[in-house]
């Protein structure tokens, strides 16, 4: 074993300085960089948790924490978590996608036929390969023939609209229970899931409905916040869940991920190291295209029916999910559930939409004060004027009911703006590299 080399002592006869050992600053730094995030999450949570309930009271709207409200909450976060990983793989290969919303409609309706025939687990099948059709034809194009990745995502959202319109009245018209707008009803489900002693699973006591009941301050919030996030849990929504932190993984702690982050960032790189670009580009989009058709099977299974515009723009909210996340799962994750949220919100009476309000105004305000406080001026500008805006508007303007049903497209303006200071894509997204060369 080889010893490490002595440092020279210094022309001007003082003594050497030997270098830090890495190995012990490592070892000491860790831990505290281990439990930093810890803290830092469950300092939100808990402030979160805080403003929920206090806007609960504020807009006298229990139901923002009503278990209904945020069961309905995480199975709408799923599909824009899912899709939005999706386009995570291909954009941090360096291929745009705006074709989300079309690899979506694909797999929605491969899951309708496929559901209809053989059920549901078929049904998640089928939507993973109609969005396996449009992402081998954007990989062609895109990686292939080098046209225009946006051009080329605008067109696939165009053509699988009408596409999936033209083969609904071949397959479906005619069919009992099917048209030329949905398909036949999908019989069965997947099966659902509790958390035992918490939410009733394997049939025992179901402690956060009792909490729930009790109309308890906080208690009864709290219940009802839990519960729906614990109780009736489709298998399909964990698994979708549970591609998040696998995908971060992935991402980090395997070759592949390597790989795949160097051809969005340095595809010249990649290739001086013998490295692959097209094939890991042609990998990225395939499995990022599959994972949108998976979100539009999630849909399917959810309506247990095929039904025409079933994805309502959740591909473009996957994709602002996805720069507001800043092209990391982890942010992907927390983009989704606030989206998936404000859909819920947006389900329910007016009062919780005004309580919505409430807790994006206080969100956006304490944003911009961070912000500032760090000399930030430019980028805390625009949350706390945003915040502002929002927080007369709680107080003085009386809102339409039917403004409450915009709340998941409002709220992805909202956070786009306040977010647009801080992006990052990867540095050669949307760049063409040549085929030749490439060694094999």
């Amino acid at each position: 074993m080889s010893t490490p080399p002595v440092p020279a002592p210094p022309p001007d006869g003082g003594t050497a300085v030997l270098p830090a050992d890495p190995t012990a600053t490592t070892t000491t730094t860790a831990p505290a960089s281990r439990r930093s995030p810890l803290r830092a999450g469950l300092l939100w949570t808990l402030l979160g948790f805080g403003l929920v309930v206090i806007a609960s009271y504020a807009a006298s709207a229990p139901g923002i924490a009503a278990s209904s409200t945020w069961g309905s909450a995480l199975r709408l976060t799923v599909p824009i978590a899912v899709v939005a990983v999706g386009g995570l793989f291909s954009e941090r290969a360096g291929v745009i996608n705006v074709g989300l919303e079309g690899m979506m409609i694909g797999g929605t309706w491969m899951a309708g036929v496929f559901g209809w025939l053989w059920g549901p687990w078929a049904a998640l099948a089928g939507g993973v390969l109609g969005g396996l059709v449009f992402g081998l034809l954007m990989a062609v194009l895109c990686i292939e023939l080098g046209l225009n990745q946006l051009v080329v995502g605008v067109a696939i959202n165009v053509v699988a609209a009408a596409l999936a319109r033209f083969a609904s009245d071949i397959v479906f018209t005619g069919v009992a229970g099917g048209s030329i707008s949905r398909s036949p009803r999908i019989d069965g489900s997947l099966p659902v899931l509790g958390v035992p002693f918490l939410s009733g699973g394997w049939g025992t006591p179901d402690l956060t409905r009792r909490m729930e009941e009790s109309g308890l301050p906080v208690v009864g919030q709290l219940g009802g916040i839990v519960g729906g996030l614990t109780r009736d849990v489709s298998l399909a929504a964990v698994l979708g869940l549970l591609l998040v932190p696998l995908t971060a993984y992935v991402l980090w702690r395997t070759p592949f991920g390597l790989r795949w982050r160097a051809a969005g960032e340095r595809p010249a790189a990649l290739q001086a190291l013998g490295g692959q670009v097209h094939r890991t580009r042609w990998v990225a989009v395939l499995v990022g295209s599959g994972l949108a058709g998976f979100a539009g099977g999630y849909l399917v299974l959810i309506s247990q029916a095929y039904v025409e515009n079933q994805t309502a723009g959740r591909g473009f909210i996957g994709l602002a999910t996805l720069i507001f996340g800043n092209w990391m799962p982890s942010g992907v994750f927390f983009g989704a559930s606030l989206f998936g949220f404000s859909d819920a919100v947006g389900l329910g009476r007016p009062p919780t939409f005004r309580a919505l309000l409430l807790v994006l105004a206080v969100a956006f305000l304490a944003l911009g004060a961070l912000r500032l406080r760090r000399g930030a001026a430019r980028a805390g500008l625009a949350p706390v004027v945003l915040g502002g805006l929002l927080l007369v508007a709680f107080l003085f303007v009386p809102l339409p009911s039917g403004l409450a049903t915009a709340a998941p497209y409002l709220v992805t303006l909202a956070v786009l703006v306040v977010a647009g200071t801080a992006m990052r894509p990867p540095a050669a997204l949307g760049t063409l590299f040549p085929r030749s060369g490439v060694r094999s």
